[in-house]
């Protein structure tokens, strides 16, 4: 499946792949919702159903739209976005995909999958059970793509490691253990960001604009 962006999807070999998990992680602003919206983008202009399960506050929806672009209207038809409020709202509405998920589906995305997970965090008990419930989830996530091949892609933030050796997504074991495909944003200057693919190894990177119309080529735009 097509990111809508060719150079990530030549750095992820094609593109987001059927019954695979990839995860984004990044900083603030690094573009990982604008990566959710454009492969949403992207699989609505081909016919194609997503699902965004949304839990990072306010919904952008402009944003959306931008990255849509003029046939927004026609594309939010295929386009079905869960705004979650907890971590326990975000359990309950992964464990309904099973019997809930909308006919067409191909793209299924979980932005983010670690925002209510941190807010959960505190006690060692408390840190257990938190630990238990995503891996649930992410194992889910994991069952629904082999199943019935969707492209699934999953967001994290990311935390710096206490050695100094740089950062990683919050819950590294669990997110990278589910994935298939870890791509790491960066914010380089300006609109310039880093797409790093850092799982499978050979590492590889690719320089990419992120502009009001999601991602393009650093010669190219989306216009």
């Amino acid at each position: 499946m097509p990111t809508g962006c060719a150079e990530l999807d030549s750095l992820l070999e094609g593109g987001l792949r059927p019954g695979e998990v990839v995860l984004a992680f990044g900083e603030r602003g690094a573009g990982k919702t604008s990566l959710v919206f454009q492969t949403a983008a992207s699989a609505a202009s081909s016919g194609s159903g997503s699902v965004i399960i949304y839990s990072e506050g306010r919904l952008p929806l402009r944003r959306l739209s931008e990255i849509s672009g003029e046939n927004w209207q026609q594309m939010s038809e295929r386009i079905w976005i869960v705004e979650v409020k907890s971590f326990e709202e975000q359990d309950s509405v992964v464990e309904l995909l099973e019997t809930s998920l909308p006919s067409g589906t191909s793209f299924l995305a979980l932005d983010s999958a670690t925002g209510m997970y941190r807010v959960e965090l505190g006690e060692y008990d408390e840190n257990i059970l938190a630990n238990k419930i995503l891996n649930r989830q992410l194992a889910i996530l994991k069952d629904l793509a082999r199943r019935k091949g969707l492209a699934v892609l999953i967001t994290s933030e990311v935390k710096d490691v206490p050695d100094g050796s740089g950062a990683v997504p919050v819950a590294s074991a669990i997110l990278t253990y589910w994935s298939d495909r870890a791509v790491r944003l960066e914010r380089v200057h300006g609109e310039v960001r880093k797409a790093s693919l850092l799982k499978p190894a050979p590492r590889r990177e690719a320089l990419i604009r992120l502009t009001s119309r999601g991602f393009s080529g650093m010669g190219t735009g989306n216009d």
